[in-house]
């Protein structure tokens, strides 16, 4: 089953977002759809992430604050 969504949206995002889904899903028919689908369940799934699946992956021999140190002095 499906539904019909509409939207009014600025030209210029409509016209990048067209383009984007083209050169992704390829320039035949049903790209714009399957782009706006896909757009559409990762919005819904926000949220979703299992962060314990990460403990433990990120070790490092310094802290946090000493890593934010770092990137800042690069920035500078």
């Amino acid at each position: 089953m499906s539904e019909v969504v509409k939207a009014e949206v600025p030209k210029a995002l409509a016209r990048k977002f067209r383009k984007r889904a083209l050169e992704i899903y390829g320039y035949q028919r049903g790209a714009i759809k399957r782009a706006l689908e896909d757009l559409m369940k990762r919005f819904v799934g926000l949220g979703r992430v299992d962060w314990s699946s990460l403990r433990g992956t990120l070790k490092s021999e310094i802290s946090s604050v000493e890593l934010q140190h770092r990137a800042w002095r690069e920035v500078d």
